[in-house]
């Protein structure tokens, strides 16, 4: 099977045209010996089963960063036939110089232009032609979001060339690698992987030259250690930046006579809204109509008039009257339980995912699409980037955060596109903490605007203090490693309704193929360990903290159970026990606070220990846990002495 690597800078599209492509399932796991994920995919060209790999973003294949190692060692080990650089139309330049290192490893590359509309509207226009006949190699414009150019680069795919000019070398740098490559007499690989592991051994940094050198068993050569030690004394610089300096003098003559500017001659409306949400107070505000948004939209419209309808007119006076007529046939009142009872699976399982879960998700998912595929969340990244300087992180943190209200598993992957494992850890550490899921926010979204506003304020307030906090501490003890935030700014559009639904559907889709499952599982747990007598001894284990210092119902007990196999069947069960009058409002907002902070779902626990180890998960868990009891127990005292309700 052929493979087809795609390559380029983050955030340039390389994963929405990896999408676009794929027609069967996608393979994501992480690469050998690293914590970077891969996903693969299949797509079929004119008969031919081609295999589409897509890798984070890289920005020199000479560094030693870990995206960078595995680009470097799927290029040299799993030998693609064709490379597929992905462009960011608007910042040509930048990915140009990539295009540079990637001409000397001599495989055959199709150059991708990708937001080339969003380019237009810059002024940046792409002689496509002139760069093409430049590089000798297809160059295809797209606008990845909208599927448009994607046919193209398809096509595109039997055409790759070898760039016919590759980056200008010092001539002695030239020498050394031919010297180099007659010392090499492995036969794993063809030509041009030994091509470039030579140049990799000279010009790298000194890990990337050492892997270098081990791959085609000149490590101990003598004559090789010779020919590199010369090579690097002819210059009075290191070796790796001889290269970059003429890889950038390459790419910006490509630059310049491919790409023209044209003024802008005025500011759009988008544009100063843009600008708006970019500095400190009117960006606050921006911000905070927004969470608002969410609020009235999500919690008051949904949960008050869509899932009141499902719940109450659809499924308890339409649906559940037949079912139980039905069910009532059955001769054995265990099977009556199981399906009917109070931990029944139509009580436990299809109410709550289709009455409640859904429908707040669907419109979650569409409101949260619009605001992702506006262009507003890189803004969010640079408004906040001094915030979460105080508390260990820098602006690119603020991807993974936004991703939490997503989903929290996913986001603790995304940890992995932080500089060093100080920030990994202490982002983990605050998703766990206080980032509830778009499952669980949501629910908790539609129970607080039934309440108060006052009760949303207390709520996410507290967590938001606790979370900041708990950052700054962390920045306290731990050392300072300092690292760079850059972020390109895509222009504010009005997002797309057809990808916007699309999304919608899609993250629908993926939470009813996840939650259901694992749904009737809990509600099959739930059922047996109330037969066996098991809920009864825990809530009666759990009793001095849940109800002397929590001040909640035992039966919250289960409520954190069923949230541990899944974070918003926790929060589904706490609704049905405020619908029924188990909870007054001031034990409602203690709960909320406690679900929360409380640990993160199994799945999360466990993608936890693979990213950072038995040792620190549990650690983050117990601090976690410590932390959401010790805060609620202070609130149910703290309410009780100031007489507060809501």
């Amino acid at each position: 099977m052929r493979k087809i690597l795609l390559i380029g800078l983050p955030n340039v599209g390389k994963s929405t045209i990896f999408d676009r492509l794929i027609t069967n399932k996608v393979r994501i796991g992480s690469y050998p010996g690293s914590a970077v994920t891969v996903r693969r995919g299949d797509l079929s060209v004119n008969g031919d089963d081609v295999e589409i790999i897509d890798i984070p973003g890289v920005c020199n294949l000479f560094f030693n960063e870990d995206n960078e190692k595995v680009a470097r060692n799927i290029i040299i080990d799993e030998k693609p036939e064709l490379l597929v650089q992905i462009c960011d139309g608007k910042n040509l330049n930048r990915s140009l110089v990539l295009t540079s290192q990637l001409a000397e490893l001599a495989v055959p590359l199709v150059l991708v232009i990708n937001m080339v509309d969003e380019a237009s509207q810059k002024g940046v226009k792409v002689k496509r032609h002139k760069l093409e006949e430049m590089l000798g190699t297809p160059v295809i414009e797209t606008i990845a979001s909208e599927g448009v150019g994607v046919p193209m680069l398809i096509s595109a795919f039997n055409k790759g060339q070898r760039p016919r000019h590759p980056s200008k070398l010092p001539a002695t740098l030239v020498a050394a690698v031919t010297e180099l490559l007659g010392l090499i007499s492995t036969d794993v690989y063809r030509e041009r992987e030994k091509l470039a592991l030579a140049v990799f051994s000279l010009a790298g940094d000194h890990a990337t030259s050492l892997w270098a050198q081990q791959k085609i068993g000149i490590h101990d050569n003598e004559t090789a250690g010779q020919i590199i030690k010369n090579t690097t004394q002819t210059f009075n610089r290191p070796l790796g930046l001889v290269v970059s300096r003429a890889n950038d003098l390459w790419a910006e003559a490509l630059y310049a006579e491919s790409v023209y500017l044209s003024p802008v001659t005025s500011t759009p409306l988008l544009n100063k809204i843009g600008d708006m949400a970019l500095t400190p107070i009117s960006g606050t505000i921006i911000l905070a109509a927004i969470i608002a948004l969410l609020y009235f939209i999500v919690g008051k419209f949904t949960a008050g008039i869509v899932v009141d309808f499902l719940t109450n007119d659809f499924f308890n006076l339409m649906v559940s009257p037949h079912l139980k007529k039905a069910v009532a046939i059955i001769p054995y009142a265990f099977l009556q339980e199981l399906i009917v009872g109070e931990y029944g699976l139509y009580t436990m399982a299809v109410v709550p995912v289709f009455g409640l879960l859904l429908p707040i998700l669907t419109v979650f998912f569409f409101t949260f699409g619009f605001i992702e595929d506006s262009g507003y969340i890189p803004r969010l990244s640079i408004l906040l980037d001094r915030i979460f300087r105080k508390i260990g992180l820098n602006g690119k943190a603020v991807l993974p955060m936004i991703l939490g209200f997503s989903c929290v598993t996913m986001a603790t992957i995304s940890t992995r596109v932080l500089d060093n494992k100080r920030e990994r850890f202490i982002a983990i550490f605050l998703l766990s903490l206080g980032i509830p899921c778009s499952a669980k926010l949501s629910v908790i979204l539609a129970i607080l605007a039934q309440v108060s506003f006052a009760a949303f304020l207390v709520v996410f307030g507290v967590v938001f203090f606790l979370t900041v906090a708990t950052g700054i501490i962390l920045n306290k003890l731990m050392p300072v490693e300092i690292s760079h935030f850059l972020m390109e700014i895509p222009p504010i559009r009005i997002p797309s309704l057809k990808n916007v639904l699309a999304k919608t559907y899609y993250r629908s889709l993926l939470f009813l193929q996840e939650a259901v499952p694992l749904f009737i599982i809990s509600a099959l747990g739930l059922f047996f360990a109330d037969k066996i007598g098991l809920l009864a001894i825990i809530e009666n284990l759990l009793s001095p903290i849940i109800s002397a210092f929590l001040g909640l119902p035992p039966k919250f007990a289960e409520s954190l159970i069923m949230g541990f196999i899944r974070g918003e069947a926790g929060v589904a069960l706490l609704k049905k026990m405020v619908d029924v009058g188990a909870m007054n409002h001031v034990q409602l907002v203690v709960a909320m606070v406690v679900t929360i902070l409380f640990i993160p779902c199994v799945t999360n626990f466990m993608l936890i220990i693979k990213e950072q180890g038995m040792q620190k998960a549990l650690a983050i868990i117990v601090a976690v846990t410590t932390c959401a009891i010790l805060t609620g127990g202070f609130l149910n005292f703290f309410f009780r002495w100031a007489t507060i309700t809501f």
